[in-house]
Formats: C-alpha cells, sequence, structure tokens
C-alpha cells in the first residue's frame, strides 16, 4: 500500500462493544459472543478546525489499553475518531460503551 498524500495509515486496532460492517462502513451490532472484532485500515487525516460531529456520527474514544482509565502516569485515552453510527442512533454506541483499541489484554 502506498503512503497517503497526507495523514497515516493505522492498522490493528480492535473495536469493542460493537461490530463492524465492512460491506457499508460503518458499526453495527455485534454476532453473539463476539465481544471485540478487527477494524479494518483506518486513514487518519490532519485537519485545523474539527467541525462538530454531524448526525449519524459516533465519537469514538480510542485507548491505548484495555483498561479505560490508564494510571496517572500513563493515560489511556488517546483521541476520538468518528466513526459512521449505521442503523442505530450515536447515543445507543454510548450507552454500549463502544470504544477503539490499541492494545488487548493478551
Amino acid at each position: 500500500m502506498a503512503q497517503p498524500k497526507e495523514g497515516v495509515y493505522v492498522k490493528g486496532t480492535f473495536l469493542e462493544g460493537a461490530g463492524w460492517d465492512f460491506e457499508n462502513n460503518c458499526l453495527c451490532e455485534p454476532d453473539p459472543m463476539e465481544l471485540i472484532v478487527s477494524m479494518p485500515i483506518i486513514h487518519f487525516k490532519p485537519v485545523e478546525n474539527k467541525k462538530r460531529s454531524q448526525k449519524g456520527i459516533y465519537s469514538c474514544p480510542l485507548y491505548m489499553y484495555p483498561v479505560r482509565t490508564g494510571t496517572r502516569e500513563r493515560p489511556s485515552f488517546m483521541i476520538s475518531v468518528d466513526l459512521r453510527a449505521g442503523a442505530a442512533d450515536p447515543d445507543h454506541w454510548i450507552m454500549r460503551g463502544t470504544a477503539l483499541l490499541l492494545a488487548l489484554a493478551s
């Protein structure tokens, strides 16, 4: 894969609390007993002034570790990533505690 003109590609992220619809590129209900799913490659592009989230967009927190609180010396929260909420309202994913993770507990 060629380097992007702007930003960076990130692979190896995991989604907790939801499933990912690869055809529609949006959040969906996970399969039964599926707690964590692998995410496709995400393209992060820098923006100067981020506008407010649009309707149907879930501002998903990205954590470095599965322990979301982290420690005093090393917080776990990294950034919020805008993901399409799919058929559900973004508030549904907030109540589910849906988040992206950079590492798993294993």
